[in-house]
């Protein structure tokens, strides 16, 4: 968790020069000092992509795969004093770390692989669209569109419409939930959804087997800080199952949530994530 960049702040200050940072240790010892000079870098991983079933050889390709990462704007992620305005942030020396296959022989069966066929699966997560949600109003009807050959689930977070926080999601008091899926009422749990089934949906598609409640899985995280309304499509309760979810062919009315809230002090943000299967095919060491 260290490296990748998930540490105290006063290690995450030493990290970014920042002038306000401890270099005394005396409010947390010597563990920040420690951190700070030997995790210099901050990593990112390049996701499942790389690692499914077997070892991925980029330069046994005639084209080359191209990976874009895009970062926020800062003031998405940072939060500035009442008066201090947020500026951007700089990157510097990013480069590319992989482990190399060293024996022939596994090398040589990698690039057959390439050579006769082979798939990398993945997950595609796309933010749909943002709506408002007014205080006054109790009801609330999102429509997911658009052709999926494999729709693994659909995600709503909500936030406030003044973001001060960057991991700040509030609950807004969700009563129940009616999923219509090409015109078929409650396809989803016969009664609909209600908010005792709000933390197993989301358990379900999220949690692994190292998940514990500091992961903020459990349900009194789930429903005090970070709550999300998930409808889980896949047809298996198997993260590692690929195309196990949703087919939407392309003339259908696709999925109505139809939502029942209780009134709400505040004007709310919702975000609509769709989660759906990816597949990259390759033959003939061509994408």
């Amino acid at each position: 968790m260290i490296e990748y960049g998930i540490m105290n702040e006063n290690t995450r200050k030493l990290l970014s020069k920042d002038e306000s940072a401890d270099q005394t240790a005396k409010t947390e010892g010597n563990y920040g000092l420690v951190l700070a000079k030997v995790y210099k870098e901050q990593k990112k991983k390049l996701g499942k992509i790389l690692n499914d079933r077997c070892p991925y050889g980029p330069y046994n390709m005639k084209s080359r795969f191209e990976y874009i990462i895009t970062l926020p704007n800062a003031d998405k992620i940072m939060v500035a004093q009442t008066s201090e305005k947020v500026e951007g942030y700089t990157l510097k020396n990013i480069h590319l770390e992989y482990e190399t296959l060293e024996n022939e022989e596994l090398a040589k069966r990698v690039n057959e692989g390439y050579e006769v066929g082979r798939f990398l699966s993945y997950e595609h997560t796309t933010l749909l669209k943002t709506t408002m949600w007014a205080k006054n109003a109790t009801r609330f009807n999102e429509r997911i569109d658009g052709p999926m050959e494999s729709m693994r689930a659909v995600v709503l977070l909500f936030r406030k419409r003044t973001i001060t926080d960057s991991e700040e999601y509030i609950f807004p008091g969700i009563e129940k939930v009616k999923v219509t899926i090409e015109g078929k009422p409650n396809a989803v749990y016969s009664q609909g959804l209600t908010p005792e089934n709000f933390h197993d949906e989301a358990r379900r598609l999220f949690e692994t087997t190292s998940n514990t409640c500091s992961d903020n899985i459990c349900v009194r995280e789930f429903y005090e800080n970070k709550f999300a309304l998930v409808v889980d499509l896949r047809a298996v309760d198997d993260s590692h199952a690929v195309v196990s979810g949703k087919k939407l062919p392309g003339d259908n009315p696709g999925i109505l949530l139809e939502i029942e809230t209780v009134v709400m002090t505040e004007d709310i943000l919702c975000n609509i994530f769709v989660l759906s299967d990816g597949l990259i095919n390759i033959s003939g060491k061509t994408l």
